[in-house]
């Protein structure tokens, strides 16, 4: 990535450090990356879907985009697109992380079975 530059004239023991990227092209970064990251996740789980008819697999790839990819993308194009406040934009994030979670809870109840298991 970039280059930190240390600072040694800190005082209390902080260390002021510097990249070569200024904090907005940081963050858009790193949260491309974590989406990137999460899209690769979530087509991983859909395989698993398509491969093994597993509807768990498919909430599990619907709750990891919607708590990786579609915030990201919903930040940048929200405030752009609509200038909307932080605020609003907060408020769209948040509701695609709840949405995600939902998609994970649900992806971890067994599918019906027409028979009961037998315990031992």
């Amino acid at each position: 990535m970039g280059v930190v530059n240390v600072d040694a004239r800190t005082t209390a023991g902080s260390v002021a450090a510097t990249t070569a990227f200024d904090e907005w092209t940081t963050i858009f970064l790193v949260g491309a990356a974590s989406a990137i990251l999460g899209a690769i996740v979530a087509w991983t789980a859909y395989r698993g879907y398509v491969r093994n008819d597993s509807q768990p697999m498919l909430f599990l790839a619907i709750g990891v985009v919607f708590l990786t990819t579609v915030p990201f993308v919903l930040s940048y194009t929200i405030d752009l697109l609509l200038s909307a406040t932080d605020a609003q934009v907060l408020l769209s994030i948040t509701a695609c992380h709840l949405l995600g979670l939902l998609a994970i809870v649900r992806s971890f109840k067994r599918p019906n079975r027409s028979q009961p298991r037998d315990r031992p």
